[in-house]
Parts: C-alpha cells; sequence; structure tokens
C-alpha cells in the first residue's frame, strides 16, 4: 500500500483517495478490516484517516437520521436525538483502541485517539436505571452488539461523538459510538442505536471474545477477556533493516489498559541483557513513545527485544500462554531481527 496515498475507494463511502499520514494494510474488504503502520506513523494521536478499522458487518446507512433509545430495566425508557445529547456536559479523553485479536508487531489494529462525546452515565440518568440492572446490552445499527456490565458503562463509559477534534467519520462509527476506554475494542459498538438496561447479559455468541484455556482435565475454560493488557512494540528499526555497527537508537510505543507505563526495558541479544528506556508523552490511557539508545558492537546477526511493565505490575510475558485455545490478548514480546555491517 503506497505510503501516501491509500487508494481504497469502497460504494459505502467509507474510504476515499485520500492524503495520508502512515501506511495501510487492508486485511477484508466486506467486512471493512484495515490495519495501521505504527512504524510510519509520527506523532502523539492518530488521525480519523489512519485511524484502523475493524468492522464485522458491512457499515449502515441512515445514518444522518440516527436516535438513540434507551430501554429495559429502566423507569423512564427514552428515545434521543443528537439535540437532546448536545445538552449533556461534554467529556474529553485520550485513549488506545486496541481490537482484542490484534497481533504482536508495528503493524495491527491499534491506534492512539482525543475522544469527546457524552458520558454514558449521564445518558442513562435520564431513563434512570432499576435496582435490577446489572448488565447494558449495546446494539449497532449494523447489526453487531456487545454486553457490558452497568458498573463499567457508568464508571467510564463514552458515548463518543468527535475524534481528535472533528466529528467521528462514518467509518469509526457516525454519528456516535460507545468507547469504554481501557478494554477491548469490541466493546466499543459503532453506530450505537438502542442500549437496553438488562438484569443478565446477552449470550456468548460461540467462542467469540472469550479468554479460553485448557485445564488440566483437557476441558476448555471460558472466561470474559481482562482489560487491555500490557504491550510494548518495536517501530524502528523494522524487521530485517541493515544496521551500521556503533550506537544505534530503538524507538518503540507501549501502553496498557489500567494507565500508566511505568517502565520499558529493551534488548540487543534475544532478552538476555535489558537496558531501561526512557519513556516520552502519554497520558493515563494513551499509550507513551519509549527510546533506547544501544551499542552494537559486533557484525551480524541481532534479535532486539522490548517489554513493558505498567503502574499494576504487570508485565509483558516472553511467549503466549501453551493452554490458551483462543487468540486474543496477543501481548508477548515483540522481537525484531536485524543484521549489523
Amino acid at each position: 500500500m503506497d505510503r501516501r496515498f491509500f487508494m481504497t475507494l469502497l460504494s459505502s463511502g467509507l474510504l476515499f483517495p485520500q492524503m495520508l499520514k502512515a501506511e495501510h494494510h487492508v486485511i477484508s474488504m466486506y467486512p471493512l478490516e484495515v490495519e495501521f503502520d505504527l512504524a510510519s506513523f509520527q506523532g502523539r494521536y492518530t488521525s480519523g484517516e489512519d485511524f484502523y478499522v475493524r468492522n464485522h458487518f458491512a457499515a449502515p446507512a441512515g445514518v444522518e437520521s440516527a436516535t438513540l433509545r434507551i430501554e429495559g430495566e429502566v423507569e423512564t425508557p427514552r428515545e434521543l436525538a443528537p439535540a437532546d445529547l448536545a445538552t449533556l456536559p461534554e467529556r474529553k479523553f485520550g485513549a488506545v483502541l486496541e481490537c482484542a485479536g490484534n497481533r504482536v508487531g508495528a503493524t495491527g489494529l491499534v491506534s492512539n485517539g482525543a475522544w469527546a462525546g457524552t458520558s454514558l452515565k449521564d445518558i442513562l440518568m435520564l431513563a434512570r436505571p432499576t435496582g435490577a440492572a446489572v448488565h447494558l446490552h449495546l446494539f449497532g445499527r449494523d447489526g453487531f452488539k456487545r454486553s457490558v456490565p452497568l458498573e463499567r458503562a457508568l464508571a467510564d463509559g463514552l458515548l463518543a461523538t468527535h475524534l481528535n477534534s472533528r466529528s467521528l467519520p462514518l467509518r469509526h462509527g457516525a454519528p456516535w459510538r460507545a468507547l469504554f476506554p481501557g478494554w477491548y475494542g469490541m466493546d466499543s459498538v459503532k453506530w450505537l442505536e438502542r442500549m437496553v438496561v438488562a438484569s443478565t447479559p446477552l449470550p456468548p455468541e460461540g467462542g467469540t471474545y472469550q479468554k479460553i484455556r485448557q485445564t488440566a482435565f483437557g476441558e476448555p475454560d471460558r472466561q470474559p477477556l481482562p482489560r487491555v493488557q500490557v504491550k510494548s512494540v518495536i517501530v524502528d528499526p523494522q524487521q530485517g533493516a541493515v544496521l551500521r555497527r556503533g550506537k544505534a537508537e530503538i524507538r518503540g510505543l507501549a501502553w496498557s489498559g489500567v494507565g500508566k507505563i511505568d517502565s520499558v526495558e529493551v534488548s540487543a541479544d534475544a532478552g538476555r541483557d535489558w537496558q531501561t528506556a526512557s519513556l516520552d508523552s502519554g497520558t493515563g490511557l494513551e499509550w507513551l513513545v519509549w527510546k533506547a539508545t544501544l551499542e552494537l558492537a559486533k557484525p551480524g546477526a541481532v534479535e532486539f527485544v522490548a517489554r513493558a511493565k505498567d503502574a499494576q505490575g504487570q508485565v509483558q510475558p516472553a511467549e503466549r500462554d501453551s493452554a490458551r485455545l483462543d487468540g486474543y490478548t496477543n501481548n508477548w514480546y515483540h522481537r525484531v531481527r536485524c543484521v549489523v555491517v
């Protein structure tokens, strides 16, 4: 894919020829799934044009006349138009959004954005949830649905209407989407049209979006996915790069669903010896930039490795848990192999 022009033209109008800042990789056209190349991006926030896309169904039409219904275990069911939501206080924050199936590497389904919208708590309080309310079911106009604990929605859920100070683009859920900072992206339902407050969760659909481990008895143990796991990736140098002997700057990004990254360590010998990296910008649930200068004394193959630790003490694992049967929460060490001359 060309670095400066993303020449994917969809009849739905989700993407169109335009100048972009980063490289992209189209994984699927229907439904649309587009990876974002972290190695080609500079800055703090990912632009709306460059932000990764992960749809589950075709994008809906007629979103211009969208309303938001609140029903179920509430005292006063409501149907809200944009004018109703405009009367509520605005909330703003920066946060990483990562797909639960995002792989380990510098190209993937993850981006960092400055979000603005209305607190889901303020919206739900208009309908006054009853004492039986425990879960919140979210339904998108495209047919995708998810269920989250009501406690989570009331604590930090957002009805996002803006990304990086601009109205939310259609491909990212216009006119609004749910957003749960610190949690994987499948819960942040796009094109949200209905919220049902309920006493029980929606039943799981097959093995999707579950943590599945094989027990000692050979049976699968199924659990909900956790918050976004601590993760760091190397964005420079890239796999296969040819480097000169001497000092080499290694650069990357790190993030966690619990907030602050406490440290990042980098190795130039496949993980035997580690050096602490310096940490740059990044606050709250955003990603941060890290850098380390390593001495490359000998010619030949070299393997760089990065690992991060967050403020809760969670550290990236060296490898994937061999008992896992699912393909989610991939956060083991990122390794980049290069040649020194």
